[in-house]
C-alpha cells in the first residue's frame, strides 16, 4: 500500500456559505478516497474585511495561516475561488506561483489554474432565458458584480448573449456594477429607476442580479419604495443561497452546485496524479430555482413555519456563540494564572462554539509579538497545545513539530482539519486546529469569535508584562539592592502580615536579630568590596538556612532580620548553626584572611489576641520584639569580642 496522499486547501472563512459547501465536498471526497485534507483558512474576505478596514494590520496577521504548509510536504493543492480580501488573495497567489505540485481552482474561473466551476454561460443563460420567454421580459437591467471578480464579465457575456438570441438589444447602460452585498440595493434601483424615467417609464420588466446576495439588498430597497415584487419588477439572483429561498419573496435563483464543484476538485487531483492530462476546465451545471420574485410561484405559498424554524435556529446559534464570546472574555479577564486562563478557554470554547474538535496550540514566544518571516513555510518550531477539546474530552498538553502540522494522532487518522491562524492585528501567536460542525453558524460571528480569541490573549500578555513590571518595581521598593534580601520596608509589610497569622492562629512569631561583627574593621583594612563580600556571604547564607518558612531582610549596613510563623527556640538555634557553618565554609574556600562572623539574638513571643491589629499596635510589637531580639544579640556579641580579647 503506498504512502497517502494529502492535499493543502487554500480557502476564504470557514462558515460563509458558498465556501462552507465546497469545502464539505473536498471533505467528503478526501474522505472517500483514503486523502488528507487540511484546510488553511483566512477570515480577510470580500465581505467582512470591510468592517475591519481601520485596522491595517489584520490581514497581515490573518494570512500566516497561508504561511505555515511547507507546500513540498504536499502532493496537491486546491484553492476555493471565492471572496478573498486583496491582500490575501494578492499573498496567496504569490505562495502558489511557483509550486511544482498541481493546483485546482474550485468555484471561481482564473487562467492560471484548472478550474472547476459552474457552467456559468448555461447556467445564467437559463436564468435569463426563462424570464424571458416563460414571463415576457424585455426591458432587462442587470445588476453585476465587482468589476475585478473573474465571475463578472462572464455573466455580462451570458446576459448579453440570451438577449440578442431573442432579438433584444443589449444596452451597457442598463447595467449597473454592485458590491455583490446587500449594501448595493439601494445604489443599485437608485440608478436602474433614474435610467427608466430617462426612457418614459416607471419601473423595468426584470433585474437580474450577479447573486443572491445583491438580490435581497434589491428587493429590501423595493420594499421601502413600495414597488411590488413580482407585480411591479421581476428580480432573480444567483448561487442558490438559502436566504435566497427562504426570503419573502423568495428569489428565483441558480443554484450553483458548490458542494458538487468541491468533490470534483479532489477527484481531478486524484485522475492527475494517475497520470491523466486534463487541459480543459470542469464546467458543472447548475440548477434553476423557480420561486416567487418571477411569479412562478404564487405569493400565497409562503411556508412561514419552515423560514422561522429556519430564523430561529440561526438566531439561537447566534445568541449561544455571543454568549460563549462573552463568557470567554469575562472568565479569561479573571483567570490569575497562564494555566487558569488556558483552562477558561478549554471550557468555553466547548459549549456551542460551532466546533466539534478544537486545539489551540501556540508558537514559542507568542507573548513576544513575533511577526512571520517570508520563509516561514520552511522554519520549523515546536507548537504546544495549550487549550481545547477532541469531541467532549479537554485536551493533554503536548508537543509536536510545526512541520507537521498537527499533532501525531490528527496527522494519522483519516479525518479532515481546518488550520487558522491565532493572532492581534499583524502579531502571530500561533493557531487553531479546528472540525467544523456540519450546521452552518453566521461567519460575522465566528469571524468575531477569532478576533476576540486573539485579543484576550494579547490582553493576557499585556496584563503579564505589566505584573512582571509591577514585581520589578516592588523588588526595587522593597529589596537590597546589594543582597537581594528584603530591605527595611519589606520588613514592615512582612511583620504585619506574620503577626496577624500568628495573633489570628495562636502560635509564637519569630524575630530574630542578626549583625555582622566588625565591618567598619572589614572595609578600613581590606576594603568596601570585601566588606561587600561579607554581607552578600551572610545574605546567601540566610537564604539557604531558610527552612522553615523564614524570611530573610537587610535592615541596615550591617543589620539583617530574619521574621517566622509558628516558631520555636529549637528552630532558630538550627537557623543559626547551619548559617554559621555556611560562612565559615565560604571564609576557608574563598581563602579570607580576615575573620567573618555574625552575632544573633532571637524573640519568640504570641502575639495576645485580645491587643487589637490596627497599624499603631503592629508597629508597637514589631519595636518591642525588636528590642528584646536586639538585646540579646549585643549579649553575644559581647561574648565574642570577650572571646577574641
Amino acid at each position: 500500500m503506498g504512502k497517502r496522499k494529502k492535499i493543502a486547501v487554500f480557502s476564504p472563512n470557514i462558515y460563509e456559505p458558498m465556501a462552507h459547501a465546497i469545502q464539505d465536498g473536498i471533505s467528503k471526497a478526501a474522505l472517500d478516497l483514503g486523502i488528507k485534507a487540511i484546510f488553511f483558512v483566512t477570515f480577510s474576505d470580500d465581505f467582512t474585511t470591510r468592517l475591519y478596514d481601520e485596522y491595517k494590520n489584520y490581514d497581515e496577521g490573518d494570512i500566516a495561516a497561508f504561511e505555515l504548509p511547507d507546500l513540498d510536504d504536499f502532493d496537491g493543492i486546491i484553492r476555493v475561488d471565492l471572496a478573498y480580501g486583496p491582500y490575501s488573495q494578492k499573498h496567496l497567489d504569490e505562495r502558489l506561483s511557483n509550486v511544482s505540485i498541481p493546483i485546482v481552482n474550485v468555484g471561481g474561473q482564473d487562467p492560471r489554474y484548472l478550474n472547476v466551476v459552474t457552467n456559468e454561460n448555461d447556467s445564467f443563460t437559463t436564468l435569463i432565458d426563462h424570464i424571458i420567454e416563460k414571463h415576457n421580459c424585455k426591458d432587462i437591467y442587470h445588476l453585476a458584480g465587482l468589476k475585478e471578480r473573474s465571475f463578472t464579465q462572464s455573466r455580462i457575456d451570458a446576459y448579453r448573449r440570451s438577449l440578442e438570441s431573442h432579438g433584444i438589444p443589449f444596452d451597457q447602460d442598463k447595467i449597473y456594477y454592485g458590491t455583490l452585498w446587500h449594501d448595493c440595493g439601494e445604489p443599485a434601483l437608485d440608478y436602474i429607476l433614474a435610467d427608466c424615467e430617462k426612457h418614459g417609464k416607471k419601473y423595468p420588466d426584470a433585474i437580474v442580479c450577479a447573486n443572491d446576495y445583491s438580490a435581497v439588498g434589491l428587493v429590501e430597497a423595493c420594499h421601502k419604495r413600495g414597488i411590488d415584487i413580482p407585480g411591479d419588477i421581476i428580480i432573480t439572483g444567483y448561487d442558490g443561497l438559502d436566504e435566497a429561498n427562504q426570503g419573502y419573496p423568495s428569489i428565483t435563483t441558480v443554484a450553483q452546485p458548490f458542494s458538487a464543484s468541491g468533490y470534483e476538485g479532489v477527484l481531478t487531483l486524484k485522475k492527475i496524479w494517475d497520470g491523466e492530462t486534463i487541459k480543459d476546465d470542469i464546467l458543472i451545471p447548475g440548477d434553476l430555482i423557480c420561486n416567487q420574485s418571477c411569479g412562478c410561484k404564487s405569493m400565497n405559498t409562503y411556508n412561514i413555519e419552515d423560514i422561522r424554524s429556519l430564523y430561529t435556529r440561526r438566531m439561537d446559534r447566534v445568541s449561544v456563540l455571543a454568549q460563549s464570546t462573552t463568557n470567554l472574555i469575562l472568565s479569561v479577564s479573571s483567570a490569575q494564572t497562564m494555566d487558569e486562563c488556558f483552562q477558561e478557554i478549554t471550557e468555553n470554547s466547548s459549549i456551542e462554539s460551532g466546533f466539534t474538535n478544537m486545539l489551540l496550540c501556540l508558537a514559542p514566544e507568542w507573548e513576544e509579538q513575533r511577526v512571520i518571516p517570508p520563509d516561514f513555510a520552511k522554519q520549523d518550531e515546536e507548537m504546544t497545545v495549550v487549550a481545547g477539546f477532541i469531541g467532549a474530552e479537554p485536551v493533554k498538553r503536548e508537543v509536536f513539530r510545526k512541520k507537521d502540522l498537527l499533532p501525531p494522532d490528527l496527522l494519522a487518522d483519516p479525518n479532515p482539519y481546518y488550520i487558522c491562524a491565532i493572532h492581534h492585528l499583524q502579531y502571530y501567536m500561533g493557531y487553531l486546529i479546528v472540525s467544523p460542525q456540519k450546521e452552518s453558524i453566521d461567519s460575522l460571528s465566528m469571524k468575531s469569535w477569532y478576533v476576540n480569541l486573539g485579543s484576550m490573549l494579547e490582553n493576557w500578555r499585556i496584563r503579564h508584562k505589566l505584573n512582571l513590571a509591577v514585581q520589578r518595581l516592588e523588588n526595587l521598593y522593597n529589596r537590597d539592592m546589594l543582597t537581594n534580601l528584603y530591605n527595611r520596608r519589606g520588613y514592615e509589610s512582612f511583620f504585619s502580615e506574620i503577626f496577624q497569622a500568628c495573633q489570628k492562629e495562636g502560635v509564637p512569631i519569630g524575630v530574630m536579630m542578626i549583625d555582622m561583627d566588625n565591618l567598619k574593621l572589614t572595609n578600613d583594612n581590606y576594603g568596601h568590596e570585601e566588606g561587600d563580600y561579607s554581607l552578600t556571604t551572610i545574605a546567601d547564607g540566610m537564604r539557604l538556612a531558610a527552612i522553615n518558612g523564614e524570611v530573610c531582610l537587610r535592615t541596615g549596613g550591617d543589620e539583617f532580620v530574619v521574621l517566622a510563623k509558628n516558631y520555636s527556640e529549637e528552630k532558630a538555634t538550627i537557623y543559626v548553626q547551619s548559617l554559621t557553618e555556611y560562612i565559615q565554609k565560604c571564609v576557608r574556600r574563598d581563602k579570607k584572611v580576615y575573620p567573618l562572623d555574625v552575632s544573633t539574638g532571637v524573640c519568640i513571643r504570641i502575639p495576645p489576641k485580645d491587643a487589637g491589629n490596627d497599624e499603631e499596635t503592629i508597629r508597637s510589637f514589631s519595636e518591642e520584639y525588636l528590642r528584646i531580639a536586639d538585646a540579646k544579640m549585643y549579649e553575644v556579641k559581647k561574648a565574642h569580642k570577650a572571646g577574641r580579647n
